[in-house]
């Protein structure tokens, strides 16, 4: 970015910043998920909107130190922002506007789909768990099914349709990203589960 400052972009993201920052503040927009490595300007505050699809903020995240994580996409439930590195403020992106103060290793969780109010929760977090797309890899800890298919969904360019009653399974682990779409699903099929593929098209079923 112009000031120095390193973001590392997900599946299926977009990040909005100026060609040069100016005036008090500098401000970008993010819609999917990004990792951010920022340069210290303490004159400059260095802020981060989350937003959906149609531009609406969800949450602010108010740079007070370096490496932090947001995942906003847009079909998610939750807006997560997990710091790694310094301190960040959270703010929600509702009318009754409540905040938060991230330090190492926490993560908010705030659901956008139930109001604006009262909806931040924190957790200590394993920070590598996080940020393994950055890394090369799909993370799963206690996923469910669905949870896992949008994230295949957004990086190998697919639709996902459901069939059936699908078990309750919970999966666990990490998978390359440099894996074929064939070679994940082989390794999820080791459940009760199982995927059809047409074009770009995958039904998962019991």
């Amino acid at each position: 970015m112009p000031d120095g400052t390193h973001a590392w972009l997900n599946a299926a993201s977009v990040l909005r910043f100026p060609i040069a920052f100016t005036g008090s503040e500098r401000k970008v927009q993010l819609s999917g998920e990004a990792y951010f490595d920022v340069a210290k300007n303490p004159a400059m505050p260095f802020i981060v909107e989350a937003t959906d699809a149609h531009g609406r903020e969800l949450n602010t995240v108010e740079v007070l130190g370096t490496g932090f994580n947001v995942n906003a996409y847009d079909n998610e439930p939750t807006v997560k922002t997990t710091l790694v590195e310094g301190k960040v403020k959270v703010s929600n992106g509702g009318g009754s506007q409540q905040s938060v103060i991230l330090t190492h290793s926490m993560q908010s969780i705030y659901s956008h789909d139930r109001g604006a109010a009262g909806n931040f929760r924190l957790r200590q977090v394993d920070t590598d768990d996080v940020v393994a797309w950055k890394n090369g890899l799909f993370n799963f800890n206690n996923a469910d099914i669905k949870t896992v298919m949008r994230q295949l969904a957004r990086w190998y360019d697919v639709e996902v349709v459901y069939e059936g009653v699908l078990p309750n399974e919970k999966f666990d682990g990490e998978i390359s990203r440099n894996s074929t779409l064939a070679e994940v699903f082989n390794i999820l099929e080791l459940s009760a589960i199982h995927f059809k593929v047409e074009g770009r098209k995958v039904t998962v079923m019991p």
